[in-house]
């Protein structure tokens, strides 16, 4: 049994909708945009929202969204939408499903074939639209048509300039302040029993590979008088005493400011991957009283090409960093390193790995390196440049040699799996590739 339900009485004039997460409960129930999905459709009248994940719940309602966080998770969209009984073929079928979320706002077209329309954007001010008009529409072809110029709403075959939807007002933006747990977690569940802190959204930084830069030019950062009532109904109404927070950077101009207020309510609280260029003593001194025992850094590729990927410190920064993490008592740090960047040559693998050692080296805890190859998705910089297979496997196997003669263990490089999500981001369609490539093995 989840606590804490918004539990609302039927009745006849009640509409429902299945806000769908198309992988496993464990990992689904700390995404927040099905969250804040989930709060917005139960504070509606006449309405109910049900959350349905990969292993937990099951499709019952006329209306369905999927929220896409990962491309991996497409081929989990056609397997629940069988297993419920629903046509993947949309001309086939009487309900009407719908997609939003990252994987969406970046390429809308992939499952174009699978679903009736597309969020694009920001859903707290799209989403309550959307459903007045379900209500009074007589069917689903007249539902579709009067949905079409709605901005941040796609739908196929109809909407003829497609444009992202923004929250014109973050700080007053409704807050998904219940958030369900199941009564008993198991290790699977990283985070434990946590409350999500959404602090800010968008990012000012215009990394390369990242969609935020052209999805959004702006950042909204909510007020800390906002963030202090978050805090203070959000622990009482779930019972909470962990805060995970949520930021594209956490850069908030009041960071420290937040994580002190963490600090005084006696609640633990771990924060996303920080940006190595904003990080200082007294910040890095407040996330560790928070209980985080280790961090993440993010120096992508050795110095000479970081600029290339849109990030600009030196390796002497990313030490002055690691030493202040050994003063401060961190007990490990995650570092995330990328192949198969353009023009990245054997050269730079071996700079890498040689940053990589001389990081290791100058951190007494336990560090651990996770090296992904480049998957240059829609709407990046990136976009358009190919995954060739053939250069990434003779990078991932140079890297994992010199790591591994130098006694520095890495995790397995997982070369096809990220072909995978690289076809699927930058596919036209499931049945018509964007390209030839997209069939080959590049």
């Amino acid at each position: 049994m989840e606590f804490p339900l918004i539990e609302k009485k039927w009745n006849k004039n009640n509409h429902s909708m299945d806000i769908v997460y198309p992988n496993k409960y464990y990992g689904g129930v700390y995404c927040l945009g099905p969250l804040i999905v989930y709060n917005i459709v139960n504070s509606m009248e006449n309405w109910n929202c049900n959350r349905v994940f990969l292993d937990k719940g099951s499709i019952s309602s006329k209306l369905i969204g999927f929220t896409l966080q990962y491309e991996l998770d497409y081929y989990n969209v056609l397997k629940m939408l069988k297993n419920a009984g629903i046509p993947a073929d949309k001309s086939m079928r009487k309900e009407i499903v719908f997609a939003g979320g990252p994987c969406i706002s970046t390429n809308p077209y992939t499952l174009s074939d699978y679903f009736d329309f597309a969020m694009l954007g920001d859903v707290e001010e799209t989403l309550p639209q959307v459903l007045r008009i379900f209500e009074s529409s007589k069917s689903k072809e007249d539902f579709l048509k009067n949905i079409a110029d709605i901005k941040g709403v796609f739908v196929y075959g109809i909407t003829s300039n497609p444009d992202y939807a923004r929250v014109t007002d973050f700080n007053n933006a409704p807050y998904p302040l219940y958030q369900p747990f199941e009564q008993e977690l198991d290790g699977n569940f990283v985070f434990g029993k946590t409350f999500m802190l959404e602090v800010e959204r968008g990012c000012i930084f215009k990394c390369r590979f990242c969609s935020l830069p052209q999805l959004s030019n702006t950042t909204g950062f909510r007020s800390m008088e906002k963030i202090k009532e978050i805090i203070d109904t959000g622990l009482e109404l779930n019972n909470r005493n962990h805060v995970s927070i949520y930021a594209p950077s956490f850069i908030h101009p009041e960071r420290n400011k937040i994580m002190k207020y963490l600090l005084e309510k006696k609640v633990t609280f771990t924060v996303p991957a920080i940006k190595i260029e904003r990080i200082d003593y007294e910040f890095l001194s407040l996330v560790k009283a928070g209980g985080t025992r280790s961090i993440t850094l993010a120096p992508e590729c050795n110095e000479e090409l970081r600029s290339s990927v849109g990030k600009y410190y030196s390796d002497e920064k990313l030490f002055e960093i690691v030493k202040m993490a050994e003063d401060i008592g961190f007990e490990g740090i995650k570092y995330y390193f990328l192949i198969g960047l353009p023009q990245q040559t054997d050269n730079d693998i071996e700079k890498m790995a040689t940053l990589a050692l001389s990081l290791k080296s100058k951190f007494k805890g336990k560090t651990y390196f996770s090296i992904n190859p480049l998957v240059a998705k829609s709407r990046t910089s990136f976009e358009g440049i190919q995954f060739d297979r053939k250069i990434i496997n003779h990078q991932a196997k140079l890297l994992t040699s010199l790591m591994k003669k130098n006694k520095v263990k890495i995790k397995p490089i997982n070369v096809s799996t990220s072909f995978t999500e690289w076809k699927l981001s930058n596919a036209l369609s499931f049945s018509k590739p964007r390209a030839d490539h997209l069939h080959n093995d590049a």
